[in-house]
């Protein structure tokens, strides 16, 4: 069933029924600024506490912390070694036996392994001259 427009106004008629007093939105500051408290406000002077001044550095401190821990745990699961060329350098020159079971402990990365060798491939190879 479609209800026509024309049906609903002849029995509503246009009226909305609602209606704004006259002279309303003229009026309206006028009669707002009236009806407020009159209240002065006075500038209150508050110092800030310790623990508000200091907590920006204490949450900075944290984070840096907190940086640090994560590259340590990232460090620590990645299997990296850090033993340096300087350490593989004393195990590697100790007799064959210890050789193999150093470099199959698992002590070592290949990494530092390579970087060994490219240490004692530099310190064998003759110096430029400057001819």
């Amino acid at each position: 069933m479609k209800i026509d427009d024309s049906t609903i106004r002849n029995k509503y008629g246009k009226d909305p029924g609602f209606k704004v007093p006259e002279n309303y939105f003229e009026d309206f500051n006028k009669n707002m600024v009236a009806m407020l408290p009159d209240v002065e406000i006075t500038p209150v002077d508050v110092k800030p506490t310790m623990w508000q001044r200091v907590r920006p550095l204490v949450y900075l401190a944290a984070m840096f912390a907190g940086v640090w821990c994560m590259m340590s745990v990232f460090n620590y699961f990645n299997g990296s070694s850090n033993l340096g060329v300087s350490v593989v350098a004393e195990r590697m020159t100790e007799d064959n036996k210890n050789v193999e079971d150093f470099l199959m402990s698992g002590s070592v990365s290949d990494y530092d392994i390579l970087n060994y060798e490219d240490s004692v491939a530099m310190s064998n190879e003759e110096p430029l001259s400057n001819e």
